[in-house]
């Protein structure tokens, strides 16, 4: 059983393929050469193992997705729309370039990072867990505490040869007592974040899917009361969660280093030089920021290259 999803172009495959392979490993396997990942994916009531391929056809790129269980119409309808938010084929960037492609350090950087979409996580309870938990924390160790309760807490399924999780249900971890993930190396505090948050989303008292209707304010509001979610968690979750294409977290210290890089700064820019230099970029300030940490990742593998080329 397959599906295949025309995608919004421009759409750079090698770019969001990228973006894919820096994925947990045991939640999207990502082919090394190949446009290609697997992935198990949330279809009605059920988590469905499904293939995506990228493709080029004659008229116009596409998305094929093969379903790696059996399943109704219905279930592939919904795991094919989980698969196209993940994709963000909902964004037409010719507006994007057509707005920035004239503003003198932002449009230097456009054509290197041409048809670069958004890599989202439509689990908005999966993109929240794994932002607490990387709050002020080395991304590697982050990436293994994820890797550590998926294994021990998620549903490890075969996808085509290979053994996948969907990532632990709410209730899963709402069960546990912070010792349990202590002995995963959790903080007690982290650990009391990750299951306080879990409960609420067990119990309904915290409906995550609502938020996306909801003004960005009002989100703020709803989440900055739970325990452990402060401003920077709400950013996260507002621009690879739900997919807010007008949003910059001007206190991100990626963010600072790019500008500070540049634009020339002696040192990084203040927030609010930020916020008034992004004004202008509405309403596409999510993807200048995604851009930015796109040219700032490129820019560290440069330097790096030409460290070791100097040791040489």
């Amino acid at each position: 059983m397959s599906k295949s999803i025309p995608l919004l172009e421009p759409f750079n495959a090698e770019l969001v393929m990228r973006s894919v392979r820096s994925q947990n490993e045991m939640l999207v396997y990502a082919d090394p050469e190949r446009p290609v990942f697997s992935k198990v994916v949330p279809a009605c009531t059920r988590k469905i193992p499904v293939k995506v391929t990228l493709v080029q056809h004659e008229e116009g790129q596409a998305a094929e997705i093969d379903f790696l269980d059996s399943c109704s119409d219905t279930e592939q309808d919904a795991a094919a729309a989980f698969i196209e938010k993940m994709l963000s084929n909902h964004v037409d960037l010719l507006p994007f370039y057509k707005q920035l492609a004239e503003e003198p350090v932002i449009g230097s950087i456009l054509p290197d990072l041409y048809g670069l979409k958004i890599l989202l996580e439509p689990n908005l309870y999966q993109n929240l867990v794994r932002t607490i938990i990387g709050q002020q924390m080395n991304l590697s160790f982050a990436a293994a505490l994820v890797s550590r309760i998926t294994e021990r807490y998620g549903t490890p399924v075969q996808a085509d040869g290979r053994l996948l999780y969907s990532f632990p249900e709410p209730g899963a971890l709402a069960r546990l007592e912070p010792e349990e993930l202590m002995e995963l190396q959790f903080s007690r505090r982290k650990a009391e974040y990750v299951i306080g948050l879990s409960r609420m989303v067990d119990e309904g008292t915290l409906d995550l899917y609502s938020l996306p209707a909801l003004e960005d304010q009002e989100i703020f509001e709803k989440l900055l009361p739970v325990r452990g979610i402060g401003k920077w968690t709400v950013e996260c979750f507002l621009l690879f969660g739900v997919g807010r294409t007008d949003f910059f977290p001007v206190d991100d210290i990626g963010l600072k280093n790019a500008m500070k890089l540049l634009w020339g700064y002696d040192s990084q820019p203040s927030s609010p030089e930020m916020l008034a230099i992004s004004s202008n970029w509405s309403p596409w300030r999510s993807y200048v920021a995604y851009y930015l940490w796109a040219w700032l990742d490129e820019w560290k593998l440069q330097e790096k290259a030409a460290g070791k080329a100097k040791k040489k």
